[in-house]
């Protein structure tokens, strides 16, 4: 493998944001889950969502596949980083948390994800176009879309570009299911599009897959083993990515427009609505029984810039 990495990490922070909006694919997800959440979380920030054990998991990890990347870390050095990355984290931020005893059963999964994944197979044929690129493509006037991508890789006897992105999991993903889920879709959608535009590479050039990296065989049963590797192709055609936009722009539209903020839990939507969700007894303040309460949280309460 040719290492020809395009320094794009810091190109995010060198952009001219005054005066745009921008989403990104996980607020985009937030409001089609359930948009009276994304009111309270996002748009008017009135409560904050907690980190968690699994946030500085994936962030360690993804940290430390960043650093054989771009500085050809062994294993074990990327083992030692992801070990200090995610410890420290833990310590800094969750050390009265309930989950913080489990550090060291995440460690070791951790661990063994870093063995069993074969980088050198995946990047086999390929170079290193750009790694954690920054995307800040216009969507619609003052509208942008933003994201950070883990790894593009280019194959030069093909002529084909590959985005890459990192995904831990408590379990193996069942696949056809995800499949089948439109706004998981969409992530991949967006960043192909986005990309694609950014660097002017016709659609059909790019490839997309997430590389799924599994804690666990079975999240119930942790004591049944250590997780595996799977590796999940998105294919997308031209006509689903536009599908795809158009969801993203009338997302865009309902926030930021007709500022719309509806309950899920009346409106219904995709993803477990109202099963985890903080607020979801009808008598707390900010998710009573009111259909309409997103209008008397507008009024009570001004947007945070």
């Amino acid at each position: 493998m040719t290492n020809k990495i395009v320094a794009k990490t810091d190109e995010y922070t060198s952009i001219n944001k005054k005066n745009c909006i921008h989403i990104s694919f996980s607020e985009f997800s937030l409001f089609n889950e359930c948009p009276h959440k994304h009111l309270v979380f996002k748009y008017l920030k009135l409560e904050e969502q907690p980190p968690s054990i699994h946030l500085y998991f994936g962030n360690a990890i993804h940290e430390a596949l960043e650093m054989y990347v771009k500085e050809k870390y062994t294993i074990q050095q990327r083992i030692d980083y992801f070990k200090e990355t995610f410890r420290k984290n833990m310590m800094d931020n969750m050390k009265d948390d309930k989950t913080f005893k489990d550090v060291d059963d995440f460690i070791d999964q951790g661990e063994n994800i870093l063995t069993i994944l074969d980088t050198e197979a995946l990047l086999k044929g390929y170079e290193v176009f750009s790694v954690e690129e920054a995307l800040y493509e216009s969507l619609h006037k003052k509208f942008k879309f933003k994201g950070f991508i883990d790894l593009i890789l280019f194959n030069p006897e093909t002529g084909m570009y590959l985005i890459v992105d990192w995904k831990t999991s408590g379990e193996a993903w069942k696949v056809a299911k995800k499949l089948t889920d439109h706004i998981f879709l969409c992530q991949m959608r967006f960043y192909k599009y986005f990309w694609g535009k950014k660097h002017n590479i016709p659609l059909d050039k790019i490839d997309c897959k997430y590389v799924v990296l599994n804690r666990l065989k079975n999240k119930k049963k942790p004591k049944g083993g250590f997780g595996e590797v799977q590796i999940v192709d998105i294919n997308s055609s031209e006509d689903e990515i536009m599908v795809s936009l158009n969801q993203l722009a009338k997302t865009v539209k309902n926030i930021h427009i007709k500022q719309e903020f509806p309950k899920y839990k009346f409106v219904g939507g995709e993803g477990f609505g109202c099963l985890f969700c903080k607020f979801k007894n009808d008598v707390h303040p900010l998710c009573n029984s009111k259909y309409n309460q997103y209008t008397e949280l507008l009024q009570q309460h001004p947007k945070s810039s």
